[in-house]
């Protein structure tokens, strides 16, 4: 009896009813890139600033983000979040307010931090995130600012963290007042 059972799920999956999260013959990556397409985040910043010599692909596509490096000459918003944190939930929909009245004057970058990447897109398509983002699949970044998500870091157009915002913002009106304080930017 022991034996029927790794024959009959061998046999399964030659008969190709193996479980649909499994890849085959790159569906998997072609499935990942089909939901890129329809999420259409931002294309990545090549860097950021002052941050931590870290290395992280790019949620949408496109070349790895090195978060260490010149400033990318917009103030930015280097938001922490994961689809599985309620806070990060709560959060969102005023990110994603924020980013319609800060076009052109202060940018976001979002670090999806313990989700992989068809989960990141999912919930970025669900809250109607459209800015960047960066996978950060182990949380190391977070950690080095907080116990855990939301976290908000405050980069000036060169670079340089001016805050660390822990904890979710739960309304517009905190976030601009926030922004005016520590980048000296209206919205």
């Amino acid at each position: 009896m022991a034996v029927l059972g790794p024959v009959l799920a061998a046999a399964l999956l030659v008969a190709g009813c193996g479980s649909a999260d499994e890849p085959s013959g790159g569906g998997a990556d072609e499935r990942l890139t089909a939901l890129r397409s329809e999420v259409a985040l931002d294309p990545c910043p090549s860097s950021v600033g002052d941050l931590p010599d870290l290395t992280f692909p790019c949620l949408g596509g496109g070349p790895d983000v090195q978060l260490k490096g010149p400033g990318t000459g917009t103030p930015t918003l280097v938001n922490v979040y994961g689809s599985w944190c309620p806070p990060c939930q709560e959060e969102m929909p005023v990110l994603v307010a924020f980013r319609d009245k800060a076009a052109g004057k202060v940018a976001l970058l979002g670090v999806d931090t313990q989700d992989e990447p068809r989960t990141g897109l999912l919930f970025a398509r669900d809250f109607g995130q459209r800015w960047p983002a960066v996978v950060d699949a182990d949380g190391v970044f977070f950690r080095r600012y907080a116990a855990g998500p939301p976290v908000t870091l405050f980069v000036d157009a060169e670079g340089e963290v001016r805050f660390v915002h822990r904890g979710p913002f739960r309304s517009l009106r905190d976030l601009q007042a926030a922004v005016a304080e520590h980048l000296g930017v209206r919205v």
